[in-house]
């Protein structure tokens, strides 16, 4: 009996050995170590990035850097070195440049229950917070009701540091107001300033009242959003990205709502969605953009080949060099021979001293649409979204309706993308390759694609899901 107990106690404490020791997001990193992983990423963000000083200058991004470095005199987690890393990657204005957690924290955070804020919000008119779901176990608390300040911060110094976080194209902001909205808001805020188990909040009710609670905080693995109801529509075909719908009230209308440029099954269902089109005699077509992050170029052409009557180019290129085997700057070996490919098999020429391809498509003639095109679009509407509004606007004549795009206008930086790891904290910090142009006549002047016909959403009409842009859609075909 004395064996096998004494064979339980080794497997016992070998198990406990070979055990693998969780990762600590509360561990601190020193000043210094702080301080070099900012200079790493000021010096390959430079070096890696297609386009750093577009909206920026060397000297200016170097300025910040140094005022950056003089804000930080203690030892901070790898949470608060990450919101001055992303404040400094934002002052270069490029959406799909950013920064991510090491793999470790991401890991570690999965199943980590964090104390959040519990109040799901909007945002009206850039400074304005509102209510959309009260988490809290306070029922006086109502959607609509308007946040004037957390822990005694005003919501306009909050967002403005939320903001200053958050990285867009050029100097855009909507696409930072829609980046904060319903449950998001909670995690920036925390990340911001902190997680905590119980938040002042002070509100403005309806009647005009105002009050301050504290709030328990609720578990961030408990989380939940109600989201705003949508009108309905007759919906005729649908994949997991996009559907194509005749409007409810008016049969002369058809919708093709497009969630993001990607999905099993594309190119066969717009086939088949423009071949009913054409079949039913639609006069007017929306586009719906509104909240679609972009997604895959290719796919982005092939719905652009139906809609406008004529060849597209699509130029991107870069400074030609041989980063993509520089081993500070990560890639999957799949991305690493993809400017190969381009080299190899894509359209090229020498512009400027950088190396330019072309994305081509042609128009799909035999179920070509051309009839009347409306366009959704908000700050949301990013990346390929961006692409796809602008070549409507400028090569088909299409009506915008809404809000500022988040992308900008005339191109972006995109295409093929790695990162780079920073040596301390190992922090990622993810680059795009190649800088993207669109193939239009318009200046870029750093900001999106601003619609024909903006709309203007009260709180009443988020909560009620009223949809302002087809509203507008409705006047105009009348």
């Amino acid at each position: 009996m004395k064996h096998y107990l004494c064979l339980l106690y080794v497997i016992i404490c070998l198990n406990s050995f070979s055990q693998k020791k969780s990762f600590d997001v509360q561990k601190k990193y020193s000043v210094d170590q702080i301080l070099a992983d900012i200079d790493y990423t000021e010096k390959y963000l430079i070096k890696f990035h297609p386009d750093p000083f577009r909206y920026i200058s060397r000297d200016s991004l170097h300025a910040f850097v140094l005022y950056t470095k003089s804000k930080i005199d203690t030892p901070l987690t790898e949470m608060q070195a990450r919101f001055y890393i992303k404040r400094l990657v934002a002052k270069i204005g490029c959406g799909h440049t950013d920064v991510g957690a090491s793999k470790k924290y991401t890991k570690a955070v999965t199943k980590l229950s964090r104390p959040a804020l519990p109040l799901n919000t909007f945002v009206i008119d850039t400074n304005r917070l509102f209510i959309l779901n009260n988490l809290s176990k306070d029922t006086t608390i109502k959607p609509g009701d308007e946040i004037l300040s957390i822990d005694r911060r005003s919501v306009k110094s909050i967002l403005s540091t939320i903001y200053s976080i958050s990285t867009t194209d050029g100097f855009n902001t909507t696409y930072k107001k829609q980046g904060t909205k319903y449950q998001w808001f909670k995690y920036y805020y925390s990340f911001c300033y902190g997680f905590k188990p119980n938040y002042l909040v002070t509100l403005k009710h309806k009647d005009h009242s105002i009050s301050t609670y504290t709030l328990e905080a609720i578990s961030s693995l408990k989380d939940t959003l109600i989201a705003p109801k949508k009108d309905t529509v007759i919906c005729l075909a649908k994949i997991k990205t996009c559907n194509y719908s005749i409007l409810k009230d008016d049969k002369s209308v058809g919708v093709l709502d497009i969630n993001g440029f990607k999905g099993k099954n594309w190119h066969s269902f717009f086939r088949k969605s423009f071949r009913d089109i054409q079949k039913k005699k639609i006069e007017h077509l929306v586009i719906d953009l509104r909240d679609n992050g972009g997604g895959q170029i290719n796919d982005g052409m092939n719905l652009l080949s139906y809609l406008i009557d004529k060849t597209l180019y699509l130029p991107f290129d870069r400074k030609p060099n041989l980063m993509m085997f520089n081993p500070k700057y990560k890639m999957g070996f799949g991305n690493r021979l993809t400017p190969l490919a381009f080299a190899l098999f894509m359209p090229k020429t020498f512009y400027y001293g950088r190396l330019r391809y072309f994305f081509i498509s042609f128009s799909k003639r035999k179920y070509a649409y051309k009839g009347n095109i409306y366009v959704l679009v908000n700050g949301k509407s990013f990346s390929m979204s961006a692409v796809a509004a602008s070549y409507l606007k400028y090569k088909a004549n299409a009506v915008i309706i809404g809000e500022e795009t988040g992308g900008n206008l005339t191109g972006s930086n995109a295409v093929v993308s790695g990162k780079i790891l920073l040596p301390n904290t190992k922090i990622q910090v993810f680059i795009p390759m190649y800088h993207l142009y669109h193939d239009i006549d318009a200046k870029n002047e750093g900001t999106g694609l601003k619609p024909d016909y903006p709309t203007h959403y009260s709180q009443e009409d988020i909560l009620n899901g009223v949809d302002m842009d087809l509203i507008k859609v409705f006047e105009l075909v009348k």
